[in-house]
């Protein structure tokens, strides 16, 4: 697949032209090498399609036999060169590879201001549905563009509100709640009937001012105007936990899932509670509800790993948790290594080597600081688990509202240190 033949093209943030085998967003260039160019190409000619091995070596390397190792590494650097943090490329154990963001031509991106409003809060939607940064970032654009075609648009703001909401919640910037709390102002203000506008306020609130009586107050007005809107019981029973109202979260969070009774984040949202409660049997049969919804959710069988754990049952905890990881793409190597350092010495071995995987990036997911801070602490490793929540401050991670509650990092709460992380994670008032 000749590279300069291929026209320039958007993914996700990245403008792509292969004729100089360049990535380029934000200032930032990344030249690739030709192979990994076509490796891309093809990619990006069928998204959403499952390419098998052999169609791949194939198209981009001529058919010559490779091993597995040789593909695997390729594929690793492309999406090191993507950005590790964006899951562009999935991995289906045993049959392929696909694309799950799809691309644009140069010409519909310089477009999009010309749609009309409606394709634009369409495409925004769209593009949220896919949960990566740079999808998030593209999906913020459309509804930009929304914003600037119609100004007065009540839905346009509250789509660029929900936007800055999802990038903040996947660590792109302390400063999103803040704006998505402006433009979730401005949606209110232009439709005051509109149950998602105070929705997103309250949610927004919360995050950016840790203000839980205004936050509150919103979202109660968003349930006044719609009963049924699970966004706004999932936002309230996220505020109410962070307060440690764990009663009224529990019932909050259960009536999303009653609304929503086929997602299973709803039902994580319950394991949360559930862990900041200390009610941790109900936790457990929770957590194996998800999986029994969605067997194929890594974070359902993350959420059964820790519920095991936390119970003493730490064989199970690590089938769970190596099964999350399995669903993640970490190839069998690797989940061999990590079982066999829980044989030797314990979850403590292996909390650390899961830890040391991530760092290393072997497996398509990047896990947030927080989920580090938990692992170096379950792994004994106080110094590597500080300076991950470091990293979570940093960022204003939503997960910090939770920091008191959380009985992932009660091996950190005697140090000294951990006093001053609460403090300057802003405790909701």
């Amino acid at each position: 697949m000749p590279s300069a033949s291929a026209r320039a093209f958007t993914l996700g943030g990245w403008q792509v032209d292969p004729a100089a085998g360049v990535l380029s967003c934000d200032g930032i260039e990344r030249r690739l090498e030709p192979r990994l160019m076509d490796l891309l190409l093809l990619f990006a000619g069928a998204p959403g399609r499952v390419i098998a091995k052999d169609e791949i070596v194939a198209a981009v390397w001529g058919g010559r036999a490779i091993g597995d190792d040789t593909l695997a590494a390729a594929i690793s650097r492309l999406r090191s060169a993507l950005g590790e943090e964006a899951r562009f490329i999935e991995t289906l154990p045993k049959r392929g590879y696909r694309l799950i963001v799809a691309p644009e031509t140069e010409s519909r991106v310089a477009n999009r201001a010309d749609q009309g409003i409606e394709a634009l809060l369409a495409k925004g939607r769209s593009a949220l549905v896919v949960p990566l940064p740079q999808s998030l970032a593209q999906a913020r654009l459309y509804f930009e563009a929304a914003v600037a075609a119609e100004p007065g648009s009540a839905s346009a703001h509250a789509g660029l509100a929900q936007a800055m909401l999802a990038q903040h919640g996947a660590g792109q910037g302390a400063g999103f709640a803040s704006s998505a709390k402006s433009a979730a102002q401005a949606a209110t203000a232009l439709d005051p009937d509109l149950p998602e506008a105070w929705a997103l306020l309250g949610a927004a609130t919360l995050l950016a001012d840790r203000d839980f009586a205004s936050a509150d107050a919103a979202l109660l007005k968003a349930l006044a105007l719609n009963p049924g809107l699970a966004s706004a019981h999932r936002a309230r029973g996220f505020a109410l936990a962070a307060i440690g109202r764990f009663v009224e979260a529990e019932r909050e969070t259960r009536r999303d899932a009653e609304l929503e009774p086929l997602a299973v984040a709803a039902r994580i949202d319950i394991v949360q509670v559930l862990f900041a409660a200390r009610r941790l049997q109900h936790a457990l049969l929770e957590a194996k509800n998800a999986v029994a919804l969605a067997r194929q959710s890594s974070e359902a069988w993350s959420a059964l790993g820790w519920a095991q754990n936390f119970l003493g049952n730490q064989r199970d905890a690590v089938d769970a948790l190596l099964e999350s990881l399995r669903l993640l793409g970490t190839d069998a190597a690797t989940i061999a290594q990590l079982k066999a350092s829980f044989d030797a010495d314990g979850f403590e071995a292996f909390a650390g080597a899961g830890a040391a995987l991530f760092a290393q990036q072997r497996v398509m997911y990047v896990a947030r600081p927080m989920d580090l801070a938990m692992l170096h602490a379950n792994a004994g490793q106080a110094d590597a688990a500080f300076a991950a929540l470091e990293e979570t401050l940093r960022i204003d991670a939503p997960e910090l509202l939770f920091l008191p509650y959380l009985p992932h990092l009660d091996r950190l709460r005697n140090d000294p240190r951990f006093g001053s992380i609460l403090t300057r994670a802003r405790p909701v008032r």
